[in-house]
């Protein structure tokens, strides 16, 4: 999946490339201007990545959270985090850390914090293609 900020300058790639055992290795490609960093790594959880993609699928919709209001999700291996809220006019905006970043392999790592603004619509497009490439990989 790739979530792409509306000015088309930033975006974060994350693709599922294995699955082992219940850890699932990542390909995380982050995009600023023309700023890149690589990472794979076991970085979910099976579970975790599920939960990823639906909490995706959900955000631009969830009226439990207020207008602007933050919701978070963490996991276990600590390499990603991820924040988001929905904005009035159907946009959402995120914050992704992803930690242990490389220019390109074999160079020193880097944290990188992004944020984006996108419209719901591709938020929702990027968890289905997110939970498809997991069903892809369990099969």
């Amino acid at each position: 999946m790739i979530l792409a900020d509306e000015d088309g300058g930033r975006s974060v790639g994350i693709r599922p490339s294995a699955i082992e055992g219940d850890l699932v290795t990542v390909e995380a490609t982050v995009v600023d201007g023309t700023r890149r960093w690589i990472i794979t790594a076991p970085m979910l959880r099976l579970d975790e990545a599920n939960d990823f993609a639906a909490w995706l699928a959900g955000l631009p919709g969830d009226l439990t959270l207020g207008a602007e209001e933050w919701t978070s999700l963490t996991f276990s291996k600590r390499t990603l985090s991820v924040s988001g809220r929905r904005i009035p006019g159907g946009m959402v905006e995120l914050r992704l850390a992803v930690l242990g970043m490389r220019v390109t392999p074999g160079t020193a790592t880097t944290d990188v914090v992004l944020g984006l603004r996108l419209p719901a619509a591709d938020v929702q497009l990027a968890a289905l293609d997110l939970s498809t490439e997991l069903s892809r990989l369990g099969e």
